[in-house]
C-alpha cells in the first residue's frame, strides 16, 4: 500500500507541471514566435526550448544573462522577467521545422517545469508571375512618353524615340 501511494504522490508531482499543449502556427520562410508564460516562483530560474520525447528531449536553446537576447543559428530566446514570459522565435521556417517542442524551466530539486509547444508549419503560397506590358503611341508629331520597366526593375521612360522594339517588349516577373 505504501508503494502505491508512493507512486501516486510521484505521479501528481510529474503531472501537475504539465501544462496543456500550445499551438503555434508559422508560413514556410517565414517567422514564428513561441510564447513560454511561467510563475513569478521561477523568474531566476533559466528557461530553454528543447525539441523530441520529454524526459530527454535535446536543447535548441537556452536563457543566458538576464532579459539578454540568446541566438543560436535561426533560433532566437529573450526571457522578459517583468512579464514572466520567454519568447523563443525561429527564423526562416522550414517545414522539418514543425513538431513537437517543450518550454522548460530548470528546477534545481524538483523535475523541470514544462509546457508542451506543437508548431505547424505551412507551405509558402506560390505568387504568380507578374506581367508589365510597356507600349508606346504617337498620334502627333509631339512625343508621348509611357512609363515602362527594364529587366533590371528600373523605371524607364518609352519615347517614339526609343530604340526600336524596347517599347514593345514584354516582362514576366524578376529574372
Amino acid at each position: 500500500m505504501k508503494a502505491i501511494v508512493e507512486v501516486t504522490i510521484c505521479l501528481i508531482t510529474v503531472l501537475g507541471s504539465v501544462k496543456a499543449t500550445e499551438i503555434f502556427h508559422g508560413i514556410e520562410g517565414e517567422n514564428v514566435k513561441i510564447e513560454c508564460p511561467y510563475q513569478h516562483e521561477y523568474n531566476e530560474n533559466g528557461k530553454y526550448l528543447c525539441r523530441d520525447s520529454w524526459p530527454s528531449c535535446s536543447d535548441v536553446i537556452r536563457s543566458g544573462e538576464p532579459e539578454t537576447l540568446v541566438t543560436e543559428g535561426r533560433f532566437s530566446l529573450y526571457d522578459n522577467r517583468s512579464a514572466r514570459v520567454f519568447t523563443v522565435t525561429i527564423t526562416e521556417l522550414t517545414l522539418e521545422d514543425a513538431g513537437i517542442y517543450y518550454c522548460r524551466i530548470d528546477r534545481k530539486i524538483k523535475f523541470d517545469e514544462y509546457t508542451e509547444v506543437k508548431v505547424t508549419v505551412n507551405k509558402a503560397p506560390k505568387t504568380p508571375p507578374t506581367t508589365t506590358r510597356a507600349t508606346c503611341a504617337s498620334t502627333t508629331p509631339s512625343t508621348t512618353t509611357v512609363k515602362g520597366n527594364t529587366d533590371n526593375g528600373q523605371t524607364r521612360d518609352c519615347t517614339s524615340s526609343s530604340p526600336a522594339g524596347w517599347c514593345l517588349r514584354e516582362s514576366k516577373g524578376p529574372a
